[in-house]
């Protein structure tokens, strides 16, 4: 026996009414719901935040240029839409793989064979980047100021703490490079893993999944109802 219970019975009646749904209404269904999804990406990529409404991951360069501008422009994102489904995918295998990878997070291997092969021998006297700024001051750089003459402290070396901007005004890339091996100890690395954090732009949170659904089915089953 079915016992229905009062507040259930017209979302029973709506689901059965949406069981009869032409091919043709759902395919509808599914591609607006697509359509949607490709809509939010954009938004979610103009405002620079995630599904949750969380900010992006920033750049590990520093930059703060706007991120996957391109993944979603256009022609790049398309939606595929049935009866029992909808797909909303980059035609574009390249392009799909490289929103995988924005969307999900991922880690990449780099050799210094590898840097050169993408791109080029290094412009060591190119200014000192930001990663080597902050390394540098990160473990303890200082700027040396030649030698007290006086005092307790006569002979010893003076130093004086400097900025990420006088770094990268003053310093080119090959002697930070160098400055930073000897401060570490460390030879150049051959290999190393860049993880790149996850930037979750695409697709909806499950309680806007929900009212958009309700939404377009209240739409499609009031217009067959108007029709008849």
């Amino acid at each position: 026996m079915l016992t229905i219970k009062p507040q259930d019975s017209k979302k029973l009646i709506r689901q059965v009414r949406a069981l009869n749904l032409s091919n043709k209404d759902k395919k509808l269904f599914h591609r607006r719901i697509g359509r949607e999804v490709i809509k939010t990406a954009r938004q979610n990529i103009k405002q620079q935040k995630t599904v949750n409404g969380k900010r992006f991951a920033a750049r590990k360069d520093g930059k703060r240029t706007k991120m996957l501008r391109r993944i979603a422009r256009g022609s790049n994102l398309k939606v595929y839409a049935g009866p029992n489904k909808a797909t909303v995918t980059w035609p574009n295998s390249l392009v799909g793989k490289v929103a995988r990878a924005q969307q999900e997070g991922f880690e990449d291997k780099y050799t210094a064979t590898r840097m050169k092969k993408e791109r080029g021998q290094p412009d060591y006297s190119a200014p000192a980047t930001i990663y080597q700024a902050k390394a540098l001051i990160k473990v303890g750089f200082r700027l040396n100021k030649g030698k007290y003459k006086s005092g307790k402290n006569k002979g010893n070396t003076k130093t004086r703490r400097v900025s990420q901007a006088w770094i990268r005004e003053n310093m080119t890339l090959g002697q930070a490079g160098l400055v930073l091996r000897l401060l570490t100890d460390n030879n150049a690395k051959q290999n190393w893993l860049v993880k790149n954090e996850a930037r979750p732009f695409f697709g909806l949170t499950a309680e806007r999944g929900s009212s958009l659904g309700n939404e377009l089915l209240n739409e499609i089953l009031n217009g067959a109802k108007n029709a008849r």
